[in-house]
């Protein structure tokens, strides 16, 4: 679970860019796990990222999790990757031939995963809708491949092994974007490359050392 301030700290203590970021972590968990929807997420990511005191933070989670209980995971040092080792070090397989895919969605989520490869260019178009790429599980068609991103009021989700290297050059309105828990990588390494616009919707790229990792590949992709 998402670590957060003790609750018997002063209210007016002022919190620092990791207890935001922790924070942030735990309101993308409620949004994975459908506890919260689009719109409160949007809203409640903004009043994080505006968030200077503990008491800022109470509004923001009484309804996910009390204060008090939202401690970081017993037995694991901070930064270690709660994911296999085999999962998060294996590189996709590189399967040459598929030059072109497109994905396309309208009022509903796409998942691609197990047997399914990623084209050297693959277009993405959603609106009110996900999609999410499991590359822990997909191949990839070349060693450096682009995903190119049309989206509207919808999220592009990636699953990132170790050793896949992602560069985010996205083009956004009233959206973000944001690389978690990803290690760092040699410029030679395999690139997954995003262009594209994206209105009112985020990027997010998980990496093996995210602590929610394996439990986002278990909620949407029925990970083991």
């Amino acid at each position: 679970m998402t670590e957060m301030p003790p609750a018997d700290n002063d209210p007016q203590m002022r919190i620092s860019d990791a207890d935001r970021a922790r924070l942030a972590d735990l309101l993308d968990d409620a949004y994975a796990d459908g506890r919260l929807d689009q719109s409160e997420h949007g809203e409640r990511m903004t009043a994080a990222l505006d968030a200077r005191t503990v008491s800022d933070i109470a509004p923001l989670v009484g309804d996910l999790a009390p204060l008090e209980t939202v401690m970081p995971s017993a037995g694991a040092p901070a930064g270690m990757a709660l994911v296999p080792t085999d999962r998060a070090s294996a590189l996709p397989p590189i399967i040459p031939g598929t030059q072109q895919d497109r994905i396309s969605t309208m009022i509903g989520d796409v998942n691609r995963g197990a047997g399914s490869i990623l084209a050297v260019h693959t277009e993405i178009s959603n609106g009110l809708g996900d999609v999410r790429l499991d590359l822990t599980q997909m191949s990839m068609a070349a060693h450096d491949v682009e995903v190119e991103i049309h989206s509207f009021m919808g999220d592009v989700i990636l699953m990132v092994p170790e050793g896949i290297r992602v560069i985010d050059q996205t083009s956004r309105f009233l959206g973000d974007s944001k690389l978690h828990g990803m290690p760092p990588c040699p410029a030679s390494a395999p690139t997954v490359t995003l262009t594209g616009f994206m209105a009112l919707g985020d990027v997010r790229v998980y990496g093996p050392e995210h602590k929610s990792f394996l439990k986002k590949l278990r909620h949407w992709f029925g990970h083991d």
